[in-house]
């Protein structure tokens, strides 16, 4: 049961459960966390969400054995997209208003890229800089899942 109180669908639950799909679908499942790339329209090629697989709210919220897999689950997925997009930076950060289901934003900066992390997830909200097609958010996903499966 979360600790907050909300009536309002939530994007991440319809990804886990099938109800939508994110390009390039599920890049990995470890039971307790799922990646994958955010949702159509594609803000930015490598953009990536991680989210508990079971819907929680807030930190408090997660189990010990969930709270102990976070940490390195970041780490890889941080240095998978490192390796696999050679951006200059990534970044994560998590907010939870618009989509209420605990998670965390990956964001590749590449070169040209404003070399500030609030400017970054402006423009890619806002402005929408570096918008594109589900094919480049494909591409991303499968070298990303790629690096991943070796470990």
């Amino acid at each position: 049961m979360s600790l907050y109180l909300d009536d309002v669908s939530c994007l991440a639950c319809d990804v886990i459960d099938g109800r939508v799909v994110a390009p390039g679908g599920v890049i990995l499942d470890d039971g307790l966390w799922l990646v994958d790339h955010s949702t159509s329209p594609v803000l930015l090629p490598g953009f990536l969400i991680i989210k508990p697989r079971r819907h929680v709210e807030g930190i408090a919220e997660l189990t010990t054995e969930e709270a102990a897999a976070l940490g390195p689950l970041l780490r890889r997925v941080c240095r998978a997209v490192m390796e696999a997009l050679r951006p200059e930076r990534v970044y994560v950060c998590s907010f939870g208003e618009a989509v209420r289901h605990l998670h965390w934003y990956v964001v590749p900066r590449y070169a040209g890229m404003p070399a500030t992390g609030p400017a970054v997830i402006s423009a890619m909200f806002a402005d929408r800089s570096w918008a594109a097609p589900d094919s480049a958010a494909i591409e991303a996903a499968d070298k990303v899942r790629a690096l991943l499966k070796r470990g």
